[in-house]
């Protein structure tokens, strides 16, 4: 069950977190207080150092949000994640492994050196999470699968691949994740002085696009 909710918002959470910095001991009762808007403010205060205690905070994730802005902090941290995605995507538990999803797709959005042995990897992982039906891990799998094809023109091909493989998979789960993907994946260009590819669609691409 989730945390006891104040009902302070998020946006009052971000400011309070500037206001503090970085700070452990305060993470750490934060995070082990009944409240969902505590264990968010620890989230943005902790120094993440270390993966024994991300493996020790990930295990009480206990909502959505909570573990999807835990995911983008590791991200911000981290510079190698692949052990944790690895171990968290093949852990069973539900916001284990959305977590490791949320930080996959984190991970694309913030990668400058994004290399074709962690596109290999990540592929992997997709592809075995895209079977669970739980609605938080198909949502975050599609969302880490439409990310990783923005990275750059291989990834794109990769991710692109993929989802048309799980379209015509017999697995209900897979083929939500692939139609959900490619939706955005077949949209997507590259234009000049941008890193990552874009929506055909949007105004930025329209100049460079047919």
């Amino acid at each position: 069950p989730i945390n006891s909710v104040l009902g302070v918002t998020t946006a009052n959470i971000r400011k309070l977190s500037k206001r503090i910095g970085t700070d452990a001991d305060l993470a750490d009762h934060l995070w082990n207080s009944r409240y969902h808007e505590a264990k968010l403010l620890a989230v943005l205060i902790a120094p993440f150092l270390g993966d024994h205690r991300l493996n020790d905070w990930v295990v009480d994730v206990d909502s959505w949000d909570v573990c999807d802005q835990f995911a983008k902090r590791v991200s911000e941290v981290q510079p190698e994640i692949v052990d944790l995605v690895t171990d968290w995507v093949n852990n069973d538990s539900l916001f284990v492994r959305r977590a490791g999803l949320a930080l996959i797709a984190n991970h694309c959005v913030k990668s400058t050196d994004l290399t074709d042995d962690k596109v290999e990897v990540f592929t992997g992982l997709l592809k075995s999470a895209s079977v669970d039906e739980r609605q938080h891990v198909r949502q975050a799998c599609c969302w880490a699968l439409r990310e990783l094809g923005k990275v750059y023109d291989h990834s794109h091909e990769v991710a692109t691949s993929l989802a048309l493989e799980l379209c015509e998979s017999s697995n209900r789960a897979s083929a939500w994740v692939g139609r959900c993907a490619y939706k955005e994946l077949e949209l997507l260009v590259k234009i000049p002085d941008r890193r990552r590819l874009i929506s055909r669609r949007s105004k930025s691409a329209a100049k460079y696009v047919d």
